[in-house]
């Protein structure tokens, strides 16, 4: 598990190395799509729309983001992040939720929220009004309202204000 996280820190900072230098290496993610869309979104049945969402992580793009936002908002429904905690950084305090809510969901705790803890989350989507759109996220503790808008991206509420979970922007407090 050290190595993983050792790794994990010192990946996009090699990376940044490697392309300063001018080598043309190519890294492939399953799960990269929608980061370079931009947004964690879906279309058609919303069963499986975070199954291939990008990754958010402690030194990942989106770190400072409203997609980190909305994965705090799943951690804080399901009771291992409080209200003040979800900011929109993924810092040391979302990165220990996020390996205690792998381990409890049965999968590898490594802190990564990529495809198979996405989709795990995703599992909790539901359409609680009966039209066919999802509206909520059924925490273990908390039901938050995360929406799919028109443009197939997940919203979520914070007060009276809506944000769009972006990858590259952060408007979540």
């Amino acid at each position: 598990m050290f190595l993983n996280r050792t790794l994990r820190k010192t990946l996009p900072v090699a990376l940044a190395a490697v392309t300063a230098l001018g080598l043309d290496i190519c890294v492939a993610t399953s799960a990269s799509a929608n980061i370079n869309d931009g947004y964690v979104s879906g279309s058609g049945a919303f069963a499986d729309d975070w199954d291939d969402e990008g990754t958010l992580a402690q030194g990942y793009p989106g770190t400072y983001s409203n997609a980190t936002c909305l994965w705090q908002k799943v951690l804080y429904a399901d009771g291992y992040l409080s209200t003040s905690e979800v900011d929109g950084v993924f810092g040391s305090t979302t990165d220990a939720a996020t390996y205690t809510w792998q381990y409890d969901h049965g999968l590898e705790a490594d802190g990564i929220v990529g495809k198979k803890t996405f989709s795990r989350a995703g599992d909790k989507l539901r359409d609680q009004t009966g039209d066919g759109q999802v509206d909520t996220y059924l925490g273990k503790t908390h039901h938050i309202t995360m929406v799919r808008n028109s443009a197939g991206r997940y919203a979520f509420s914070e007060g009276a204000a809506t944000h769009v979970a972006s990858y590259t922007s952060r408007t979540c407090s």
